[in-house]
């Protein structure tokens, strides 16, 4: 009952899940002997790159490529990370030139751009000293100070008259309009007056009513 197992499988474990042919020798061939030197640094390149290109003409558009790298590169715009300096912090270190002055004065070529973008800087004007020229004085004569003196006090005299026109104007305006107001209560007077003797004089309360019209038939007699 114990040995049962030991009968089963195919050849007994001899066989392998993969072909001796593919390690480089057949069945029932002796092993290969084994290898004690180093495998090669590199091995063999199959597929090997193609040979640059040479001749001016490479070499001036290579010449060209390095120059506007190295323009690109100093222009105002081009960001740069910054450098941490391990030494201390100085106060000198803000005034040092970087690589980024040498581009401030960078100038375009101005026929690419349109005008409105081209910066003018005005020029400022000179301005001159004015000489003014010595003139004679004018000597002012004694008549010419009469004169001013005769028309400053014409003038006030005219100032007070028109003054004094003024004053009489509002004093008019000021009687006619009192004569106006009292013409006014007057009438108003007037009025109530007339209206109570309307109602002492024709007010009826129908009480003798008839009594004219007996009056008169007895006047006239009997009629037949």
């Amino acid at each position: 009952m114990a040995g049962r197992g030991r009968g089963r499988g195919r050849g007994g474990g001899k066989g392998m899940s993969f072909s001796v042919e593919t390690l480089g020798f057949g069945r029932g061939e002796a092993l290969p002997a084994p290898t004690l030197q180093p495998p090669p640094l590199f091995p063999p390149l199959e597929f090997k790159p193609v040979a640059l290109t040479t001749g001016e003409e490479m070499d001036y558009i290579l010449a060209l490529k390095q120059e506007f790298r190295a323009t690109m590169k100093e222009l105002p715009y081009y960001v740069k990370a910054q450098e941490k300096k391990k030494d201390i912090e100085r106060y000198t270190d803000k005034y040092q030139t970087g690589q980024q002055d040498s581009s401030i004065n960078w100038e375009p070529d101005w026929k690419r751009f349109p005008k409105e973008l081209k910066i003018r800087v005005r020029k400022a004007a000179k301005i001159q000293a004015v000489v003014r020229p010595s003139l004679p004085k004018k000597t002012i004569s004694r008549k010419a100070d009469k004169d001013v003196l005769q028309t400053l006090e014409e003038l006030e005299k005219k100032a007070v008259e028109i003054d004094a026109e003024k004053d009489e104007e509002d004093e008019e305006e000021k009687k006619e309009e009192d004569g106006e107001q009292e013409e006014e209560e007057e009438y108003d007077e007037e009025d109530l007056e007339e209206e109570t003797d309307y109602n002492l004089n024709y007010f009826d309360n129908g009480e003798g009513y008839g009594m004219e019209d007996e009056d008169d038939n007895l006047d006239d007699g009997p009629t037949y």
